[in-house]
């Protein structure tokens, strides 16, 4: 290995490890609930405020500011899309805990927070469509075939284990998240292929 890339690896290797445990977080807080209410819905904030910051600023300064300006656009959508999904799944959560709400109305406030994530496919879509780069395009490609193939995994697996009622229904809200990690962590094993 180049003496020169061992420094910058070492880097990326802390960098995503640190995204990896970061993005755990979301996952042990629903499954652990430390918190309730408000108090969790602050902790979801603040984590995604961190998270976003974290992946954002620390792999801008990995790539030393070659970051082009369709990256840039994307960050900038998919930030907005997923501060609209706290700003959604807040308000949904508040509405559906007064337990008020009922008929049609109580469908459209609860699937309100998927709207943001659909936004954010959309965001993903528009990246692809707008990226100059095909090796770029090629990469994401495969690494969304990566997200893909790992929810389908995991969700065959835990269906059956729910059928079998040795665990219990997989929890639906976690199958995005669940491929945007794949996606994401998939993208440096593709890249390492092709170096």
């Amino acid at each position: 290995m180049d003496d020169d890339l061992k420094p910058k690896r070492i880097q990326w290797t802390l960098f995503f490890a640190g995204a990896a445990a970061l993005a755990a977080v979301p996952f042990w807080l629903a499954f652990a609930r430390p918190f309730g209410g408000t108090a969790m819905l602050v902790a979801m904030f603040v984590w995604l405020l961190a998270y976003m910051a974290y992946v954002y600023i620390g792999s801008s300064r990995l790539k030393a500011g070659r970051i082009g300006p369709v990256m840039k656009r994307y960050r900038r959508r998919l930030a907005v899309a997923m501060m609209a999904y706290f700003l959604f799944l807040i308000g949904s959560l508040s509405l559906l805990r007064g337990g008020e709400i009922t008929g049609p109305l109580l469908w459209i406030v609860a699937a309100a927070p998927a709207i943001p994530i659909l936004g954010v496919l959309v965001v993903m879509g528009l990246y692809l469509k707008e990226e100059p780069d095909e090796f770029e395009r090629m990469i994401h490609v495969e690494a969304m075939l990566w997200g893909l193939g790992a929810v389908l995994g995991v969700s065959t697996v835990w269906g059956f284990l729910s059928n079998a009622g040795v665990v219990p229904s997989p929890p639906l809200f976690l199958v995005f998240p669940l491929f945007c990690l794949a996606w994401g962590f998939s993208q440096p094993i593709i890249r390492r292929r092709y170096q």
